[in-house]
């Protein structure tokens, strides 16, 4: 067992190295004006018959949720009067968690570029680091075009990377309420942050909080 455990905690170790040195978007500390661009005070929903209903959300600080989940019986109209509310959260080590999927983003002509990722647990032991690309259609609208593993061993996948090519894939903004705060784990790693001191300040707000 304690053999199993070693091979399973140094597998995730190295993903992670593997994970952060792939991490090449990073957190500027200041806004990216994304609001010149999309709105962002509510969540985009996607809705197709080959993957079904997914949700996003982009932040002004440079991060994003790839996946949020809602809570059981909510309608849309309470999603759209209070979404803190009504998204699946938990809590962690004194802070409130919520969104699956957790990356940041920059803006490239009219195309937003992200990299998320996805913690790996003593449970199954795999981290996950993926880059995707959306095309900005208008203010309210986004389409997938690109999703691509980040880890060596799925390069190897002939459907690695590829093309979203469906027209119905589309993104659409839904206005929304009581917005969750940006506040996660991935914002609390260094290696995302493009300034050490940035970390350092963000680090000494969330120590803040805790004491309040």
């Amino acid at each position: 067992m304690s053999m199993l455990f070693f091979l399973i905690t140094a597998s995730c170790a190295s993903q992670k190295r593997e994970m952060i040195s792939k991490s090449i978007i990073k957190l500027e500390g200041k806004s990216s004006n994304i609001r010149d661009f999309i709105e962002i005070d509510g969540y985009y929903q996607r809705e197709d018959s080959i993957r079904g209903t997914a949700y996003q959300m982009f932040f002004e600080d440079g991060t994003y949720v790839a996946i949020l989940w809602f809570k059981e019986g909510v309608t849309e109209r309470m999603k759209r009067e209070n979404l803190s509310q009504a998204i699946y959260s938990w809590k962690q080590k004194g802070q409130i968690r919520w969104g699956i999927r957790w990356g940041a983003y920059k803006i490239e002509k009219d195309t937003i570029v992200g990299q998320f990722f996805q913690k790996g647990t003593l449970i199954d032991g795999w981290w996950e680091c993926v880059e995707e690309k959306y095309v900005i259609i208008d203010r309210k609208t986004l389409r997938p075009i690109y999703f691509k593993s980040l880890f060596k061993e799925d390069e190897k996948s002939e459907t690695n990377p590829y093309e979203i090519s469906e027209e119905n894939s589309i993104y659409k903004f839904i206005p929304a309420d009581s917005l969750p705060s940006s506040d996660c784990w991935l914002r609390e790693e260094k290696w995302i942050w493009r300034n050490e001191q940035d970390w350092k300040d963000y680090m000494e707000k969330i120590k803040q909080k805790k004491k309040q």
